[in-house]
């Protein structure tokens, strides 16, 4: 939205041969470059051998990738959510 904010749904992430689960994002905005990302779900069994996840040597980026979902009823039955902060450089 205008003040930078977004939203989507998916279903839960799965892992696959060689990554745990994860989502990808390409985000840009005019005047900026383009920025490539990936969220990975807490506690996956899986983070810990992920090589590209663990490639991210400082340990305050990597656990800004990382994200905890949580319950949320209020969405419907099973559903959950998570809060991924994408900060572009403009």
């Amino acid at each position: 939205d205008a003040s930078g904010r977004y939203a989507f749904r998916t279903i839960r992430p799965v892992a696959y041969p060689g990554r745990t689960p994860h989502i990808h994002f390409k985000v840009h905005a005019p005047g900026a470059g383009r920025l490539t990302t990936q969220l990975y779900v807490a506690d996956e069994p899986q983070n810990a051998t992920d090589g590209v996840l663990n490639a991210i040597r400082d340990r305050n980026a990597r656990a800004s990738v990382i994200v905890r979902l949580e319950e949320a009823g209020e969405i419907e039955a099973g559903a959950l959510k998570g809060t991924f902060d994408i900060v572009l450089d403009i």
